[in-house]
């Protein structure tokens, strides 16, 4: 056990070290890029990265889980794989190319031909990164995956910025995803030492078939119920709205990404070596989500009590309107860390069929919310409260299913792990509540109270304390 903890925390201390620096690239790039381009410019690229998002999808067909997965694929199978997948991706940015009349005719948009067009190219080349960068994590090459994502980004980024400032508009975003992809594809192949071959051997594809295809099924619903709210949004509102609306929930979802992918990247790799063990697996599980719950319930209240001055700060004052929706995200952000650790033990335990049945019923309760903000609420801020009650439901259905149908443990013993990080949440809560009522003109200084308030709060606890002092302990003994 002890063995295992330390691979992980070892994971986690690169991954996080990688995280974390793009995470400050990630701010820095966005905060100038909003100050460049306008709420409308971003909408109109995010239109179209709900479709690539989605044939992204498309060309990773549960693939790169499955080769993590499973252990005794010869270099020959391999080998298949990964040419199945550049032809499968070759397909997939070509009926992406030809689709751009049909998505500039649903939006009525004639630019959108040519974003899309030029978008393809991004899809063809994440497409064919899927195999070797999954054999990067497959031999725990966690360390120079995150070396290269973010020198990958700041390289982007840079190019982005550039053309910005000279005024070509939405187009440094477009250039950003290309070369995003593209870096990706060269550098994770040159690395993985996987070859194409010619002649593809159909039984290695079947020897992944039947759990990438739960896997790509529940990627494919999963993708319908988040991206949803930018379909309907950008139909019915408006690019602008959706401009404000996804620059909020994409500067929610970074402490979820950011914070909780320094952990979940390294757990199927690792864990899957005891697919057949449930109780090792539930155990250091619980250790995760314990982790999580400590960082992310009691973040939720200080980005909802700080929502005004983290957007003010970040993107500026042209971006007031993605204040509430934000302020109403970030009420998620705590459920969403410890669930999107979930789909990592749904794959190490080879119960890919569960994750898909959690995700169908998770797609019905997020489309629901998201319906229910645009049609019967018809704003933003009612997309918001739709989703925070969805993200509600769908954690208890997503861990019965997890916990009782694939562990076979009983879910007491997991939520009894959240109380704590729930009580402490609950006083940050009411501290920061208070300390609103005396907020003053300077935006920095209300984020600077704020912030020693939440650290002040989260460090005095001994439960913090021991959690992180056990990952340290853990890395050193790894």
């Amino acid at each position: 056990m002890n063995s295992t903890k330390g691979i992980i925390s070892k994971g986690v201390f690169y991954t996080a070290l990688s995280r974390y620096s793009n995470v400050l690239i990630t701010i820095l790039i966005t905060a100038i890029l909003a100050r460049l381009l306008t709420p409308f410019e971003f909408g109109v690229v995010a239109v179209v990265m709900v479709f690539t998002t989605f044939f992204n999808v498309l060309g990773d067909f549960g693939i790169g889980p499955a080769v993590i997965q499973f252990k005794n694929l010869t270099e020959k199978d391999l080998q298949s794989i990964f040419s199945f997948s550049v032809i499968v991706s070759i397909a997939l940015a070509s009926i992406f190319f030809l689709s751009n009349h049909l998505v500039a005719s649903f939006y009525e948009d004639e630019k959108l031909k040519d974003i899309i067009k030029l978008l393809s190219i991004s899809v063809l080349f994440f497409s064919m990164s899927v195999v070797p960068k999954a054999l990067l994590f497959k031999k725990l090459k966690f360390k120079q995956v995150g070396i290269l994502n973010v020198a990958i980004q700041l390289c982007s980024g840079t190019v982005a910025i550039i053309l910005a400032y000279f005024e070509y508009s939405y187009f440094s975003l477009i250039v950003k995803s290309i070369l995003d992809g593209l870096l990706s594809f060269i550098i994770f192949f040159s690395l993985s030492f996987v070859k194409p071959t010619l002649r593809i051997k159909w039984i290695s594809i079947e020897k992944i078939i039947g759990f990438s295809s739960y896997q790509f099924m529940f990627n494919f619903i999963n993708y319908f119920s988040r991206n949803t709210d930018n379909l309907l949004i950008s139909k019915y509102f408006g690019p602008a709205l959706l401009g404000y609306y996804d620059k909020a929930y994409r500067l929610m979802m970074m402490p979820v990404q950011n914070l909780t992918h320094v952990i979940t990247p390294t757990l199927q790799p690792i864990l899957s070596e005891f697919q057949d063990d449930h109780d090792k697996i539930f155990v250091s599980y619980l250790k995760v989500v314990k982790v999580l719950a400590l960082i992310g319930f009691p973040l939720s209240f200080f980005l909802f009590y700080s929502s005004t001055e983290i957007v003010y700060i970040i993107f500026g004052s042209q971006w007031d309107a993605s204040v509430p929706i934000f302020k109403l995200l970030a009420l998620t952000v705590g459920l969403q860390m410890v669930l999107s650790s979930s789909g990592a033990i749904f794959q190490s335990i080879d119960r890919t069929d569960l994750l898909f049945v959690s995700g169908l019923i998770s797609s019905f309760f997020m489309v629901s919310g998201i319906c229910y903000g645009i049609f019967l609420g018809r704003s933003l801020e009612h997309v918001g409260l739709g989703l925070i009650f969805a993200f509600g439901l769908n954690f208890i259905q997503s861990f019965y299913f997890l916990i009782v149908r694939g562990l076979k443990k009983p879910l007491i013993k997991f939520f009894k792990i959240l109380m704590v990080p729930i009580g402490t949440s609950c006083i940050l809560g009411l501290v920061l509540c208070f300390v609103s009522y005396y907020r003053r003109d300077n935006m920095f200084l209300n984020l600077l109270i704020n912030l020693i308030v939440f650290l002040i709060l989260f460090l005095i606890s001994q439960e913090h304390r021991k959690i992180f002092s056990d990952l340290i302990r853990d890395f050193k003994k790894g």
